[in-house]
């Protein structure tokens, strides 16, 4: 029982879930024992274990959630692009100030916005790390809503 809990702990890394498959793993013993013809029965025990652990691991890795960061997440009432302005019928300004911005942040912003590529997606193809492509994309959208606000304001000064 020490070797299975030792196998267990080592793999698992917290001794609740050590504890709970090496009780896993004595039921399954049960089964197990009569089905296989086991010559050396300790190292066969530390094999099995071992891949319990392992299969374990597997499975809570594969349905672990992720935790997102807000900021790597759009959430929808956040300031969209596309959807704002052409809908105002801005979209002329929205045009005219993607013309402004840095070439990196323009071919960022339409990948993500027009293309619908993730950040990952962006990285990979510009290879630049994914925190510079965030980046800039944020400091375009940043630049971005300073320009429209500002022609926004000219236009209504004209009016």
């Amino acid at each position: 029982m020490e070797l299975v809990y030792g196998i267990c702990l080592k793999y698992l890394g917290d001794e609740g879930l050590a504890e709970d498959a090496v009780i896993a793993i004595f039921e399954s013993l049960l089964v197990k024992v009569p089905e296989h013809d086991i010559q050396n029965f300790k190292n066969w025990l530390y094999t099995f274990a071992r891949n319990h652990c392992l299969m374990q691991l597997r499975r809570e890795k594969s349905n672990k959630a992720v935790s997102v960061a807000p900021e790597f997440m759009q959430s929808e009432d956040s300031w969209h692009l596309l959807d704002e302005y052409s809908e105002n019928g801005h979209l002329r300004h929205l045009e005219d100030c993607l013309r402004d911005l840095s070439p990196q942040q323009k071919s960022c912003i339409k990948l993500f916005y027009y293309e619908g590529k993730s950040y990952k997606e962006i990285a990979e193809m510009k290879l630049h790390e994914v925190g510079k492509i965030r980046s800039y994309i944020q400091n375009g959208r940043r630049n971005l809503r300073i320009c429209l606000e500002q022609k926004q304001a000219k236009a209504k000064d004209l009016e």
